[in-house]
């Protein structure tokens, strides 16, 4: 009995450990949130990081307490320094992912994690999976070692303590409720740098009281609902055109990298073929809602009732209808994202190919080799849709000896020991290396097409799924952010008995759907099938929208507005000019564009059954 007692004990004083390690785990991820809030935001803050503090050492604490229970002390001491160690690597990959990216663990990670291809999409290497492993084994070292140092101590029962924690997470609770209610800044820009948060509010019971939001619900965008799409069927000429049609998308290509030095193939084409647009802007920040703002036409909220119904863009519909032959090709993987149940949805197998072995580049060049077969098989009085996803750009920025353009470039990767803002500049020149290993192979594609003669009648689109920061604005990658880096990026459009040309107005992959479904001879007007407007026309829309996996922004010309989607994720508006700067005021900037943010929301419900 007293060995049992001695060993409750012992945990008492090793739970002690956990929670003030958990506290500064948490701290340390929100640390530069910390010290810009004023001194409520940073009170709200420490109360809410030692509230779960304490949830995650109640968590070690009971599952270990009942498994003792069962199968004795030795098999609960062994259970709590695992459960332990796992709460530490979790807090210490969330730092890493927040640092590089700006978000915590979230359904997109768990996403990423259980869909097939999602890992592998990373670019993770054999260095960074053994850097884990070794510090997997430090903290699991750490944790027996502290547990076998406070064996032998004994400490009271925190009921004191425990209870105060209980207090303050029910008035962490209570503060962000009122916050949201009362739209309190300081709280909810605390709340989104705490690990794993979960927000409490108060509007429904609020409403039935009398009380409104300080923030008008309307604008924020519902995610979900019953397609209501297209508005109508497509009505096409009976002597429609059926020109082929070519897409070449790259993977994390931003917008400043087609330039003469980078990319001489498809600056040329451009040249001498093409319309090059100089401020196109996605759809997303990240591969899933960019390319789904490609082919839809519509805002990345549109797409997990498109998932969910599995509901094929009308583009596609239209092309298979008019008896296209399809050859489509990615160096990933069509299953993440979920493009061969949504964009992709309706193709047959045998006419999808993925490569997803070895680096992106060898990968680039063999798919480019199938591509080259693909269109070499079509004949002319057939029309084919061809499309390709290169990999070359993406992180680790992988490429051949013959394709360094910047020798000053960082040798080796290694995500989790590298120092961002010591190794950032020798990773863009990675990066730089690698989008120019991406031109070499665009250019075999648009050389064949150019000699062939198949130019003559196919519709080429040249552009990325989305651009890639390197800590201009404090992030690295994509996925993050609405920053211009993550979100602008290169467009060159080819057709037959086009001129080339440089535009300069605003533009989106919103507009790319209308511009080639009028092209095919679709009389209806865009607003039936898309929010989006022709590439072709003088003048495009008053704004852009720009989705993540968890919020949706207005892009406009002198301001951006990112607003949460009902996945969750976002707790509040972020407010920014045009180049990614804070503004002053945020809440004059809103009632300022209320009207066009009404809109907005009407694009964002448009395409939903009433």
């Amino acid at each position: 009995m007293r060995q049992q007692r001695l060993g409750r004990i012992s945990l008492h004083g090793y739970y002690v450990f956990l929670f003030l390690l958990f506290v500064l785990l948490s701290a340390w991820i929100g640390r530069d949130t910390l010290v810009v809030l004023p001194s409520p935001g940073v009170l709200f803050m420490l109360v809410a990081l030692s509230g779960y503090a304490f949830l995650y050492v109640l968590l070690v604490a009971a599952s270990g307490w009942l498994l003792g229970k069962v199968l004795g002390s030795s098999v609960q001491v062994i259970w709590v320094v695992l459960v332990a160690t796992l709460m530490t690597m979790l807090l210490l990959v969330d730092s890493q992912i927040y640092a590089m990216y700006g978000f915590h663990l979230n359904g997109f990670v768990w996403n990423l994690i259980v869909t097939p291809g999602g890992i592998e999409s990373m670019g993770g290497s054999a260095g960074t999976s053994w850097t884990v492993a070794a510090i997997c084994l430090a903290v699991l070292a750490m944790h027996a070692i502290v547990l076998f140092l406070l064996r032998a101590r004994s400490m009271p029962r925190p009921v004191i303590l425990v209870t105060l924690l209980v207090l303050c997470m029910l008035g962490e609770r209570a503060a962000y409720g009122i916050s949201h209610l009362r739209g309190y800044r300081p709280v909810l820009m605390a709340a989104q740098s705490i690990p794993f948060y979960q927000p409490t509010t108060f509007r429904h019971a609020a409403e039935k009281c009398g009380v409104t939001m300080v923030r008008s619900a309307r604008l924020e965008a519902g995610a979900k609902g019953r397609l209501n799409y297209p508005k109508a069927p497509l009505r096409v000429s009976a002597d429609a055109a059926r020109p082929n049609i070519l897409f070449l998308v790259a993977e994390s290509l931003r917008w400043d990298m087609l330039t003469p030095d980078i990319m001489p193939n498809l600056w040329r084409f451009a040249g001498q073929h093409g319309t090059r647009f100089t401020q196109h802007f996605s759809g997303g920040n990240g591969t899933r809602m960019g390319l789904f703002s490609l082919f839809y036409g519509l805002p990345g909220n549109y797409w997990f009732s498109v998932l969910d119904e599995r509901k094929p863009p009308v583009l596609m519909t239209q092309l298979q209808q008019a008896g296209y032959h399809m050859g489509l090709y990615t160096s990933a993987n069509f299953s993440y994202p979920e493009f061969d149940k949504t964009l992709f949805v309706s193709v047959s197998g045998k006419d999808m190919a993925s490569d997803d072995v070895g680096p992106g580049w060898q990968r680039d060049r063999r798919n480019v080799k199938r591509l080259l077969g693909f269109l070499g098989r079509q004949k002319n009085d057939t029309p084919f849709m061809g499309f390709m996803f290169f990999e070359s750009p993406h992180a680790r920025y992988y490429f051949p000896d013959e394709s360094v353009i910047r020798k000053d470039y960082l040798p080796e990767m290694n995500y989790a020991t590298m120092d961002l803002e010591a190794d950032m500049p020798g990773i863009f020149n990675r990066y730089i290396n690698a989008v120019h290993h991406l031109d070499q192979q665009l250019g075999r594609v648009l050389d064949y097409m150019e000699t062939s003669g198949k130019l003559d009648n196919t519709i080429v689109v040249v552009t990325g799924d989305h651009g890639e920061e390197f800590m201009e604005n404090g992030r690295w990658g994509h996925n993050s952010e609405f920053h211009n880096e993550q979100i602008h990026v290169p467009l060159v459009l080819a057709f037959p008995g086009g001129e080339p040309s440089v535009v300069t107005r605003p533009t989106s992959h919103l507009d790319m759907v209308p511009t080639l479904l009028s092209m095919l001879g679709v009389n209806n007007p865009a607003s039936d099938y898309s929010v989006g407007h022709s590439l072709l026309a003088p003048d495009g829309g008053p704004y852009r929208l720009v989705a993540s996996w968890d919020a949706l922004a207005y892009v406009g010309p002198d301001y951006k507005v990112a607003m949460p989607l009902g996945a969750g994720g976002l707790s509040e508006m972020r407010i920014s000019d045009a180049q990614d700067k804070p503004v002053s005021e945020p809440d004059t900037v809103l009632a300022q564009r209320s009207d066009a943010l009404a809109d907005v929301l009407l694009d964002l419900s448009v395409f939903f059954r009433k």
